[in-house]
């Protein structure tokens, strides 16, 4: 009897976690394909002068940036934090926006999530200096 109420115990656990382990990878993936849309939809023209902080958090990333735009242009991208976990190398998104001056350029492979994030962030940033 005593081991009976740890097992029940034990399996409604496993069962917990299997079921967060086979919706979350659906779940995130959704949320890829709506901020892959809106990123690329961006239009960096519309935004004023200066200089934008934005945040974006997609689990388990956390993204904050300061954007500086000058006559309808990026600037400069400061990456201010990015928990990442092994997403580091999506860091390397950031010369490629400016070069691009568009959020709708390609993320960088083996580190598609901290990639979106960092897009998410900086459209938050910018979508604060739409005229």
């Amino acid at each position: 009897m005593k081991l009976r109420k740890p097992l029940i115990i034990i399996l409604v656990l496993l069962a917990v976690f299997f079921i967060a382990g086979q919706s979350l990878p659906r779940i995130t993936e959704a949320s890829f394909t709506t901020m892959r849309a809106s990123t690329k939809a961006f239009e960096v023209k519309a935004v004023k002068d200066g200089v934008y902080e934005g945040k974006a958090f997609l689990l388990p990333v956390s993204v904050r940036v300061s954007v500086s735009v000058a006559r309808g242009k990026i600037v400069s991208i400061e990456l201010l934090k990015h928990f990442n976990g092994q997403g580091q190398p999506a860091e390397a998104i950031i010369p490629a926006v400016i070069k691009a001056q568009s959020l709708g350029v390609d993320v960088v492979a083996g580190a598609t999530h901290s990639s979106l994030t960092i897009l998410g962030a900086l459209e938050n940033a910018l979508d604060r200096g739409v005229r």
